[in-house]
Formats: structure tokens, C-alpha cells, sequence
């Protein structure tokens, strides 16, 4: 475990959870309710803020990061749907290490309790402690590299 993106994660939840907002997890259903009809527009992939309140700078970057994540595990997951089903597989597909890291990072920093590492490990599809423990050695360091390929990206 990386301490300070453990920190960083942990300060991401508690941000996403005070606002209300967990980018990246909100649904178009969810929001024509919030709004009571269509959303205003505001650009493409941005949020309106109610109040003006919002994530701070860092947790905006964190989600950015978690988003990205999300993005390459969907990819991967629909070609291993596609190599399933090729392969005459019936049942669900397994899913891409991306796939399960986003999973790990919505129920170990999103939800509040945090479930029990067993019932993470559950919801995650993690059959062992010491695959836990790797898997979150995985999302920190994901998450650190991405952050470090954000901050460059913005340098240059």
C-alpha cells in the first residue's frame, strides 16, 4: 500500500460522498430526476454544481484518474465478453483487472461504512487476502502513475 495515495483515495470518498457528487458513477435516469426533466448543458462530460459546491481540485483529479480507469476496463471487458462468447462460454464473462480495480475503489472508498475487507473482497471477485492486498497494491499504483501522467500533461 502507498500511504499518501492511500490518503488521497480516502480523501477522494469523503469528498465524493459530502458533495453528493461521485463523477463517473451518475446515470442520464438519475440525473432527469435530480433535475425533474432534462439537465441544463454545460458542455460535454461536465457536471452542473448545485450551490457552486463541488469536489475539491484534488479529488477532481483523483476521480479523473479513477475515470480513466473505468474507461480502459470497459474496453477490455467488452473483448473478453467478445472472446467468451467466441469461445462457446456460457454465464457471465470474467472481467479485466481494470474492471476489478474500479470495482475495489468504489466499495473500499465510496461507500460509507466500508464494508469488511470479506465482503470487499465479495463484491470485487477477489477469492484470497493475499490477492486483496495485491489488488490494492495495483490501484495505488495506478492511480500515482496516473496522477504523475496528468501532472505532466498539464506541464508541457
Amino acid at each position: 500500500m502507498i500511504e499518501r495515495i492511500e490518503q488521497l483515495l480516502v480523501h477522494w470518498g469523503e469528498q465524493c460522498r459530502r458533495r453528493g457528487l461521485a463523477v463517473s458513477l451518475g446515470s442520464p435516469l438519475g440525473a432527469m430526476m435530480d433535475w425533474r426533466g432534462a439537465p441544463p448543458r454545460t458542455g460535454y462530460g461536465s457536471r452542473s454544481l448545485i450551490g457552486g459546491a463541488g469536489v475539491d481540485h484534488l479529488a477532481a483529479e483523483v476521480d479523473a484518474a479513477v475515470a480513466e480507469l473505468l474507461r480502459r476496463g470497459e474496453a477490455e471487458d467488452k473483448r473478453l465478453a467478445k472472446a467468451w462468447a467466441e469461445a462457446g462460454q456460457r454465464g457471465a464473462a470474467p472481467i479485466c483487472l481494470q474492471t476489478q480495480l474500479m470495482l475495489l475503489a468504489r466499495v473500499r472508498y465510496l461507500v460509507d461504512p466500508a464494508p469488511l475487507v470479506e465482503q470487499q473482497m465479495k463484491r470485487c471477485r477477489i477469492a484470497s487476502a493475499r490477492t486483496y492486498d495485491r489488488r490494492v497494491q495495483q490501484l495505488h499504483e495506478w492511480v500515482r502513475d496516473e496522477l504523475k501522467r496528468r501532472a505532466e500533461a498539464r506541464a508541457a
